[in-house]
């Protein structure tokens, strides 16, 4: 969960369409310092404000598959 926003949009369109209920998991959730318009009900790690990637996140279309979470140099 990096912004938000997308997830927020998803989360209300189903709430829109009739549904009762909408609870969210996301695998890691990256901490900005800031407010965002939707927060996961189900977190699995959260990761610094630092561009990360691995376990099925990539960086520059590379590393997808690599078996950790790593975060480029700031």
């Amino acid at each position: 969960l990096d912004e938000g926003i997308t997830l927020a949009a998803v989360r209300d369109r189903l709430l829109a369409q009739g549904a009762a209920r909408v609870l969210t998991a996301v695998f890691a959730d990256k901490a900005l310092g800031r407010e965002k318009p939707i927060r996961a009900d189900f977190v699995g790690v959260s990761v610094p404000d630092r561009y990360v990637f691995g376990c099925g996140m990539d960086a520059y279309g590379l590393w997808r598959n690599l078996p950790a979470i790593y975060a480029l140099k700031g």
